[in-house]
């Protein structure tokens, strides 16, 4: 459903910035099925499938889509592209991480760009932000 469709939307949804949004409000919670986020600030909804471009996540779930910038404060992410931005703190169960910077969280696994072998690795712990020991 577009979001001028729906009843009651928070207003944080109605000031972001989106292009072909599908979303549901199931219980209260925004359902985000897919779409494109360009710009805004999202506040503890579950992420179902789309593209993240740019902007601020204040918790809630990630369970899959590719996220291309932005700021990560707290939440849970199953699974999913991260091709760069800044993770600030929430648990990382699993998915692919590219670039960006990692400042705190849990990290259970998933796969790191690695830049010595130009490939994605399996890996138990969390991504380094120092580019020296990367490379």
């Amino acid at each position: 459903m577009k979001i001028e469709e729906l009843e009651n939307p928070p207003q944080w949804l109605l000031d972001a910035d989106t292009v072909f949004a599908n979303v549901e409000i199931i219980d209260g919670i925004v359902h985000w099925n897919g779409g494109i986020w360009k710009g805004g600030v999202w506040h503890n909804g579950v992420w179902k499938d789309g593209t993240w471009k740019n902007g601020v996540w204040y918790d809630g779930i990630w369970e899959s889509g590719d996220w291309e910038n932005g700021v990560w404060n707290e939440g849970i992410w199953y699974k999913g592209t991260w091709l760069n931005g800044y993770w600030i703190d929430g648990l990382w169960k699993d998915g692919y991480w590219f670039n960006g910077f990692w400042y705190g969280g849990k990290w259970e696994k998933g796969y790191k760009w690695e830049r010595r072998k130009p490939k994605l690795v399996q890996s138990d712990t969390p991504p380094t932000n120092n580019k020296q020991e990367e490379q």
